[in-house]
């Protein structure tokens, strides 16, 4: 007997050794990962390790150098051919001991042809698509006509180069913003329906949002207004701009305003189509863009999406599976300002405490990520669907996950350590 309960406790050594030893170098290989693939390659490796420990020093985040600084170009290839040339404007004064915003403007006239002609850095013709703001990082997407703000390539193309940056500049998350003009104000909204996840405010310049109801438009995947409810939008449109006036765009502003999307309408008098107006707008755009940083878990969260292979994610929320449920198919409606061809889900879900209630249409599956910032591990989850409780109980810690999301999300403010499937009934 006394040998046996010798080898039980030195099983339970081991065992809390192999839970508790130091995730080192495991874990600075993978903070010091070049990409997202990269860093989430090793995530199962993580299994026996303290999700405490793991939790603790991502949250510290990275050692970060003296990188480069003033203008240069991100350059990697298109699917469709020519290279993308997003560039970079990183201030003289540039200190990885503090934190940064980082402004992503997107250009106007992505119709153009292929930039492949054209040299790294600033592109010709572009300069009237930059309006200066105080000291911060700044990207510059490239766009043209085969990679508009509104293609899946050009979104994975920002993504890209956000994570790039965040991987060598000591930027703060909670104030990543994107702004644009002309088409690029467009693109906006369109980051704005489609992918959120990254953005603090969005700030569309001449732009509209109408743009994106033409189906000949060519934008990938379908609009769902109400998703607009996620973001501030700080929207500047001028009186005699041939293309978008205020008295074309004023019927779309006057229907966000319905749906309850928080915004800011700046209509400029007199104005053109060009940022004549910007040494006067300049402080309350940025007063806005500091009133508005990014809640990482964010309590309430709406999102609707056609697709579950992509553009299903709103934070802590993941749409997995669609169904029609035809009994609640008025509902939850963005009032008919798009049209739409083909079957969406949608999930409005508010959280207090631990206590999560969701109301659902179309819908089979979705998930909730969990994070001890938002909730607490000691005490049991409770979720509501449609008024009816689907689930209780208490979720545990898992370190797999935890590496997995924050690999993909490259953010030290948002560390989700469990996935809970939620089936709707």
């Amino acid at each position: 007997m006394k040998a046996l309960a010798l080898a039980l406790v030195a099983a339970f050594a081991l065992t809390t050794a192999v839970n508790q030893k130091p995730a080192e170098p495991l874990l600075e290989k993978f903070i010091a990962a070049e990409s997202p693939a990269d860093a989430e390659a090793m995530a199962a490796q993580f299994e026996p390790f303290n999700p405490d420990v793991l939790y603790k020093r991502l949250k510290e985040g990275r050692t970060y150098l003296d990188e480069k600084r003033g203008e240069y170009a991100l350059r990697w290839k298109s699917k469709v051919g020519p290279y993308f040339n997003n560039v970079v404007d990183v201030p003289d004064d540039y200190d990885p001991a503090k934190q940064w915003m980082l402004r992503v403007q997107l250009h106007g006239g992505v119709g153009r042809p292929s930039p492949n002609v054209q040299q790294p850095g600033r592109q010709p013709g572009r300069a009237n698509n930059r309006v200066a703001g105080e000291k911060q990082i700044y990207l510059h997407p490239s766009g043209w006509a085969a990679a508009q703000w509104w293609d899946e390539e050009q979104i994975d193309n920002i993504l890209r180069g956000i994570d790039t940056l965040k991987r060598k500049y000591n930027i703060d998350e909670s104030l990543i913003y994107v702004t644009g003009i002309s088409d690029g104000g467009t693109g906006v909204y369109y980051m704005a329906l489609k992918e959120p996840n990254p953005w603090s405010s969005y700030l569309p310049l001449n732009g509209a949002l109408a743009v994106l109801r033409n189906p000949d438009n060519g934008a990938d995947g379908e609009m769902h207004g109400n998703n607009l409810v996620n973001a501030p939008l700080y929207v500047v449109n001028g009186e005699n701009d041939p293309l978008y006036p205020v008295v074309a765009v004023e019927p779309t502003i006057t229907w966000m305003k319905k749906i309850g999307v928080n915004l800011i309408f700046r209509p400029q008098a007199g104005a053109e189509h060009n940022t004549a107006w910007w040494p006067t707008e300049k402080a309350p755009f940025e007063q806005f863009v500091h009133e508005h940083p990014r809640a990482a878990h964010p309590a309430a969260l709406s999102w609707e999406t056609e697709r579950v292979d992509r553009f299903n994610r709103n934070r802590w929320l993941i749409i997995n599976e669609l169904r029609a449920d035809q009994s609640r198919k008025t509902e939850l409606t963005d009032l008919g300002f798009f049209q739409h061809r083909k079957r969406s889900g949608r999930v409005d879900i508010r959280r207090k405490g631990n206590q999560f209630d969701a109301i659902v249409r179309d819908v089979a599956s979705f998930t909730l990520l969990l994070s001890r910032d938002a909730i607490d591990f000691e005490k049991a989850v409770i979720v509501t669907v449609n008024g009816k409780q689907v689930f209780s109980g208490v979720v545990k810690k898992d370190p797999v996950a935890l590496m997995r999301w924050a690999a993909r999300d490259n953010d030290r403010t948002a560390l989700y350590e469990a996935e809970l499937k939620i089936a709707v009934p």
